[in-house]
């Protein structure tokens, strides 16, 4: 019944401003108005300031029909400013050109004022106001009078000069009222949308809601708040499925606007790590919320309440110290009102705010009815961390099972090691991974993979055990998690006294690689360049993770032992003969298709079967092992050393000619020679005698290498044993 008058007082209004437009554009009035030449802008300043009352308007709780009546009185009369500006000269008969009214900014400030405040329908009815106004005055004018004249030898330059102006400025306007609407739209994306609130089935089921009035007791108050947050979840689809998840509070938010007249209403969520309230979601009348503001806990009203854990009320603001933070410059608001959002846990969760521009426009029982929103909210919130916790927890048990999928089918430690640092780039965000593995001797420890940016560490570094982090989570088998580390820079370090800092690293967790009998097979560590990454659950995962493949890296060492038996020499640790055969084909293979030089040494002990008869085959065993270290000290870490059978030995050289692998051989032959072996009292001294050949200078195919390789070493026994010998084709001859 109240919106009757209202209705007719705004449709009278709008007839007789609509009137006024009328007669002053169909140009009844000009002659008169020319004799008051600066009447125009008399009827701009009335406009400009209509203008200035939208704009206040927009920002306070006014209703529909007062700022629908301020805009269109002020867009009919910039109509009719623009009309006066635009008449034409007393003396001149002509028509004038185009109307370029220096009023003419008054349309784009009615259009501007609107798309800022997000107002779509006001905004598309002042922007037909404003073309519709123009293109009626051009009329009047006569501006259009003529356009199609046929007869006119110029008319097609008549209708090109008169449609593309007011087509450019129509075009004006609708840049300038669309562009300001689409930036605030997306500006207020945080906020609840403006159009939510015109859906009509979610008004009745809230205008219903009120009539009913709730039982005693606080519990059947909630039930009754409840079940409409499911009601508006069902109704769009769940916000937390339907938009973003970080909008949790909007529905809260939403009712808590409806419920109280307030200027702004407001939910935070509480970050524990950054010790600050987030702002989650607002509804409000004003423009300077700032969205995203985080507020420290204990600073202001909303950081106040967090460390009380109790609701505020204030009726004058004024007589208090705490701020109000969350509006940019000063804020407008007298009264507010402010919960804690607390678990049944006594967890703190988070705020719900209401504030007014009126003082004390709250009392004791806004101040309850809050306190039950926020009820409500720590259930929202806490079935919605249940809710993330079941995803997360479904996401990791996945990660888990492919993980483990991909560990039973990896037999190296580089397959392992690429399975666990893949699938740790899944389960958390970081900015380094590493993994590094452990020697059986020394726990040396050397980084065998990482992933990320690396300027100050390599694959393939090594550092001794100290009093690093690393060593320290390696020996005492810990897992050492640093929630900051620059903070502790100047404290501790991390592998090496020496090593080079990096800035970029906060949040550290470095996890040992644990095998059988409790015995560290390495290290695994993730790194981030923000603080507090790894405390709590994610700490739980990595280790389980690690755990998982520590079973993998056992199995790959076991299956790595079991490959170095089948390819190798068990007394001298040198590979066998058939695997010297396999890789010496390789080598040839890639040295023809490469076309590089590889040599061949085949070498033998001098009279090795009366030293042995000697002194026996214990003391046999033990020069072959001398000798076979000897051989592996004089090489290359490329070259192939192998037990070739009995006491010959043979040395594969990648990449090498004959003259610098004659080099090598007397590299071998000295050192050899040079070698005291102790057995007992005995101080025994051994010679070998070496035969070389290059492929292809020397040979065409693997056989025809060793054979030639091997008359080379029946020329050095034939001249005196204790000697290298390059091979010759004089040897072949003789050997024949």
């Amino acid at each position: 019944m109240k919106t009757k008058p209202n209705v007719v007082l705004t449709l009278l209004e709008s007839l007789f401003y609509a009137a006024c437009a009328a007669v002053v554009v169909s140009g009844s009035v000009d002659t008169w108005l020319r004799l008051v030449p600066y009447l125009a802008y008399v009827l701009g300043l009335i406009a400009l300031s209509l203008l200035i009352t939208i704009i206040l308007a927009i920002n306070r709780s006014l209703s529909f029909s007062s700022r629908f009546r301020a805009m269109l009185g002020v867009s009919l009369l910039a109509i009719a400013a623009i009309h006066i500006s635009s008449q034409p000269a007393v003396s001149s008969g002509a028509v004038q050109p185009y109307p370029a009214s220096p009023l003419f900014f008054l349309y784009y400030g009615i259009i501007i004022t609107y798309a800022v405040a997000g107002k779509a329908l006001p905004l598309l009815t002042v922007m037909a106001l404003c073309i519709g106004g123009e293109t009626a005055n051009c009329l009047v004018l006569g501006y259009f009078q003529g356009i199609f004249d046929v007869n006119d030898p110029l008319w097609p330059q008549s209708i090109a000069t008169r449609s593309v102006k007011p087509l450019l400025s129509f075009g004006y306007m609708l840049c300038a009222g669309i562009v300001p609407y689409v930036i605030t739209v997306l500006q207020n994306q945080n906020g609840v949308r403006p159009h939510a609130q015109q859906k009509v089935p979610l008004s009745r089921q809230f205008e219903e809601a009120k009539s009913v009035q709730p039982a005693a007791g606080p519990a059947a108050y909630h039930s009754g708040k409840t079940s409409l947050l499911l009601v508006r979840q069902d109704s769009e689809e769940t916000f937390v499925e339907e938009a973003d998840l970080g909008n949790i509070l909007s529905s809260v938010v939403y009712f808590m606007s409806r419920n109280f007249k307030a200027y702004s209403a407001l939910g935070f969520i509480y970050d524990p790590v950054a010790l600050a309230f987030t702002l989650n979601s607002f509804h409000s009348t004003s423009l300077s919320i700032i969205k995203d503001i985080q507020i420290p806990l204990g600073k202001g009203v909303v950081g106040k309440i967090g460390v009380d854990k109790k609701s505020f009320i204030s009726g004058d603001l004024s007589n208090y110290t705490a701020e109000v933070l969350y509006y940019s410059g000063i804020s407008p608001v007298k009264s507010i009102v402010a919960s804690p959002i607390i678990s049944d846990a006594k967890e703190l969760l988070g705020a719900l705010v209401i504030d007014s521009q009126d003082p004390h426009a709250f009392k004791n029982e806004h101040q309850d009815i809050l306190r039950r929103f926020s009820h409500l909210a720590a259930a929202l919130i806490t079935n919605v961390r249940m809710r993330l916790y079941q995803e997360r927890a479904a996401k990791h048990f996945q990660i888990f099972y492919e993980a483990s999928q991909q560990f039973i089918t990896a037999l190296h430690l580089e397959q392992v090691f690429d399975v666990l640092v893949a699938m740790a780039q899944q389960l958390t965000d970081h900015t380094r991974i590493m993994a590094l593995t452990a020697s059986e001797h020394d726990d040396a420890c050397t980084v065998v993979k990482i992933r990320g940016p690396s300027p100050e560490i390599n694959e393939g570094f090594c550092f001794r055990p100290n009093t690093g982090l690393y060593s320290y989570a390696l020996q005492k088998r810990k897992i050492v998690n640093v929630p900051d580390f620059q903070q502790s820079q100047g404290k501790y370090y991390r592998m090496a006294p020496d090593e080079a800092a990096n800035e970029s690293i906060r949040s550290l967790i470095i996890i040992p690689i644990m095998g059988e009998e409790n015995r560290p097979l390495g290290l695994f560590s993730v790194e981030s360049d923000q603080p507090n990454q790894y405390q709590g659950e994610m700490e739980t995962v990595l280790f389980t993770l690690v755990s998982n493949a520590s079973v993998a890296i056992t199995r790959a060492r076991l299956y790595y032992q079991m490959e170095m038996l089948a390819i190798t020499d068990g007394l001298t640790h040198l590979v066998n003969h058939k695997h010297f055969q396999t890789q010496l084909g390789k080598e040839i293979e890639r040295s023809r298709r490469y076309t590089r030089p590889l040599s061949l040494l085949i070498m033998d002990i001098d009279h090795f079967k009366s030293f042995n008869d000697t002194y026996g085959h214990p003391v046999g065993d033990l020069v072959l092992r001398e000798i076979a270290k000897c051989i592996i000290e004089a090489i290359r870490v490329n070259d192939i050393a192998a037990r070739y059978g009995g006491e010959e030995f043979a040395v594969i050289i990648p990449e090498t000619n004959e003259q610098r692998a004659l080099a090598t051989a007397e590299r071998i032959r000295t050192k050899i020679e040079q070698r005291v072996i102790e057995s007992g009292n005995n101080l025994l001294h051994v010679t070998i005698s070496i035969g070389c050949a290059s492929y292809p200078d020397h040979a065409a195919t693997q056989q025809e290498l060793i054979e030639n390789a091997d008359k080379a070493l029946y020329f050095s026994k034939e001249n005196g044993r204790n000697r290298s010998s390059l091979y010759t084709k004089e040897m072949a001859a003789s050997h024949n």
